[in-house]
């Protein structure tokens, strides 16, 4: 991977790591929600409720009193049963309530005032389509919680400590499976004197009420963590794969390219190693291709039998032609001439340039009559090729065979020695030496 890619997801790594202490030190000490009702902002939303419906005798009232919401009444033990008065506070209008069940704790800043101890019930109700109904009140899902009142009036309730009320759920007929305790849809709240009252006056001072928790949980807040580190990861994963896929394909190119070069070089020796062995006017060997064909048919030993014959041919005045027609057109005719041998000799005789216009014909295992009947072909096929701008050419030879143990200068010496005779005797003509 690159280093300046490996730098940057370094960095990001590091801004993870604490961008994610920093969420878990303000999901602790901070990150709060708070939805807050009170007497200065919502009066509105608060309504007395009392017993007489039931057939009680108890009156109440809720007032303005400076900075609280005042509940008031007089509850008469001996009228009714069960005497009690609330005050209800319409936090939403059904069927569309709060939903509380992302918030952990009520905190209530209350003022209590009563004949005998300081319990109140809270009712939190919530709206629940399955059985609840905008025409029958009761309806909404009990949500109960009975506490006491400290003497500076802060209360503060889990809302985990809320059970639905029992005696709800027997009037209401609810089924088992409804039974459970949700605030997901809360609509009212109520605050209620307590089950077992005396007779005597009740006053219930609200300040505020305040639902509170955390804008994300501890769980949620983990898991949203846990999935940034993982879609990072796989990230990081991603590029490493498109980046290892970049070096293989790079590699591969790589491989390609010294392929090529390779092949190059290859091709690039073998000229080289033909230009070494190889005239490069007329393609016939030369004296270093000389000495590889004969390592090749001797295998590195020179052999005492003898068999090998060698023919000297040389055209006769090409001197003239350089003259007369110029360099280019003495090419043409050393290239036609080595064509000529070519096709007379066998496969395995070697054609050597020795120099200028004098060619070697080495003709390994052939003995000396019939290399010399080649050299008459030879002769005989040159004076009948047509050459250029009708040039009439004639070559002489000269043929020598090997001697058991013989140098294979000496032969080279004989052979040459051979040629001069044919050329002294009057050229166009085969000496055997």
């Amino acid at each position: 991977m690159p280093q300046r890619l490996v730098r940057l997801l370094r960095r990001i790594m590091v801004a993870l790591m604490l961008l994610s202490v920093v969420l878990l030190m303000w999901q602790h000490w901070g990150m709060t929600r708070v939805i807050r009702f009170d007497a200065e902002n919502d009066a509105g939303i608060f309504f007395p409720i009392d017993d007489r419906p039931l057939g009680g005798k108890t009156v109440s009232s809720v007032t303005r009193q400076g900075d609280a919401m005042l509940l008031s009444c007089a509850l008469d033990a001996q009228a009714y049963a069960w005497p009690f008065c609330e005050a209800s506070v319409r936090i939403a209008i059904a069927p569309d309530g709060i939903d509380l069940s992302g918030l952990d704790e009520m905190h209530l800043d209350l003022g209590l005032s009563s004949p005998k101890g300081r319990k109140i019930r809270i009712y939190l109700r919530n709206y629940e389509p399955e059985f609840s109904t905008l025409s029958e009140p009761l309806s909404l899902k009990v949500n109960e919680v009975e506490v006491d009142v400290p003497e500076n009036g802060q209360l503060t309730i889990p809302l985990r400590y809320f059970r639905v009320a029992s005696w709800w759920l027997v009037d209401q007929k609810i089924p088992f499976v409804h039974s459970d305790m949700k605030l997901n849809n809360v609509s009212h709240l109520e605050i209620i004197t307590p089950n077992a009252v005396v007779t005597g006056e009740y006053k219930i001072a609200i300040k505020a009420i305040e639902f509170r928790g955390k804008w994300l949980n501890l769980t949620q807040l983990l898991a949203g963590i846990v999935i940034v580190w993982l879609v990072f990861g796989m990230a990081w994963l991603f590029l490493e794969l498109v980046i290892y896929r970049q070096q293989i394909h790079a590699k591969r190119l790589q491989m390609t390219e010294l392929k090529n070069i390779n092949r190059a070089l290859e091709i690039q020796a073998e000229t080289l190693s033909y230009q070494v062995r190889f005239d490069s006017l007329t393609g016939a060997l030369n004296r270093e291709g000389l000495r590889d064909f004969l390592l090749q048919q001797w295998q590195g030993d020179s052999p005492n039998e003898a068999g090998m014959s060698l023919l000297f041919a040389d055209l006769d005045f090409f001197k003239r032609i350089n003259d007369d027609f110029g360099h280019a057109m003495g090419d043409a005719v050393l290239q036609q001439f080595t064509q000529v041998l070519r096709q007379e000799i066998r496969q395995s005789d070697a054609l050597v340039r020795w120099g200028g216009e004098e060619f070697l014909i080495v003709c390994p295992r052939t003995p000396l009559d019939a290399a010399a009947r080649l050299a008459d072909k030879l002769r005989q096929s040159i004076a009948q090729v047509a050459w250029p701008n009708g040039i009439q050419l004639t070559c002489s030879c000269g043929v020598a065979t090997r001697n058991e143990g013989e140098a294979f200068s000496a032969l080279i010496e004989r052979a040459d020695a051979a040629l001069y005779r044919a050329k002294a005797a009057g050229r166009n003509r085969v000496e055997v030496g």
